[in-house]
């Protein structure tokens, strides 16, 4: 089985680089227009089954996929973006001042710790690892299956298929509207291909409105 996984469009709130979490908040015109293009991808890839984070900006990016598939869509709230507590709304500026002492812990340690009512980056890897193994089963039989979701999730689960420790999770990217790619197959599985932009022309020249956070 072919598993592709896709970040969801821009929103206003990476634009102005605050912390989303688990907060709703709806692709902007940016972003749909980053979904529409994906999807123009994606409905070459024959993909039998849409899984998605059950928040609004994955699930509007899940729906412009499906319409363009024809693949059935799955809500999958395993799969919903690492909860930033207190943290969520904030920019850096203001959730260090508003939360001197959390944020220098927190950002002391991403992998163990966590903000006041929110996840550590492994809590999220574990999460996202028993959602993995759930729709692995659920599609089982399936070619080709799609899982829309988010950066800070989508990067510690491909982390953890790569081999890549935790503490090295700053090294790579995982855009908006981009495309991962693993092989699961008897039990194993391995990263084909992260982070595929080329659909985009040239998104290198707005890394800064995709970059993560955390």
């Amino acid at each position: 089985m072919l598993i592709f996984f896709v970040r969801h469009g821009l929103t206003d709130w990476n634009i102005q680089r605050r912390f989303q979490g688990t907060c709703d908040i709806p692709l902007n015109e940016a972003g749909l227009a980053q979904a529409r293009t994906a999807a123009v991808r994606c409905a070459q890839l024959g993909f039998e089954r849409i899984y998605h984070s059950t928040l609004l900006r994955a699930a509007q990016t899940a729906q412009v996929i499906a319409d363009a598939s024809g693949a059935p869509l799955f809500p999958c709230k395993g799969f919903n973006e690492v909860c930033l507590g207190v943290f969520q709304g904030l920019n850096h500026e203001l959730a260090r001042e508003k939360y001197p002492n959390a944020y220098a812990h927190y950002f002391a340690d991403r992998i163990n710790g966590a903000p006041p009512e929110g996840e550590s980056l492994y809590q999220v890897q574990q999460r996202a690892l028993e959602t993995l193994a759930f729709i692995e089963q659920d599609a089982a039989g399936c070619e080709r299956i799609a899982v829309v979701s988010h950066g800070a999730l989508l990067k510690a689960l491909l982390a953890a298929v790569a081999g890549i420790p935790l503490e090295n999770y700053a090294c790579f990217d995982v855009s908006n509207g981009s495309i991962s790619v693993i092989e699961s197959k008897d039990g194993n599985r391995r990263l084909i291909t992260l982070n595929a932009i080329a659909h985009f022309g040239d998104p290198y020249s707005e890394m800064n409105k995709t970059r993560l956070l955390i």
